[in-house]
């Protein structure tokens, strides 16, 4: 019982960190560019001696709305996917794939 209530308010902090990713500003392009390179490592093996491929249809689609939603300006859409590639290849090195 006392899991989901820790879950249930943490929620509240992670909804407003994902709210605030589509801000303006160099923190809210960071933030968003977190969310869609630890999607990005979630969704695709990016490992260069295993070669690339897909985990999970459900998390590639995953990955797709969030690249959706959080758009910005070309040169900042730019930016946020070039940070997002880079989070994605340091994630993957850190953390295992959970699926």
């Amino acid at each position: 019982m006392l899991m989901w209530i820790v879950i249930s308010f943490a929620s509240i902090f992670m909804a407003y960190i994902c709210w605030y990713a589509k801000g303006e500003g160099i923190i809210a392009l960071s933030i968003s560019s977190i969310i869609i390179g630890v999607l990005l490592a979630q969704a695709f093996n990016l490992s260069i001696s295993q070669g690339f491929y897909m985990y999970d249809l459900l998390e590639v689609l995953t990955w797709i709305v969030a690249v959706f939603l959080l758009r910005r300006k070309p040169k900042e859409y730019a930016i946020e996917i070039g940070l997002s590639v880079v989070i994605a290849f340091i994630y993957q090195l850190v953390m295992p794939h959970w699926g």
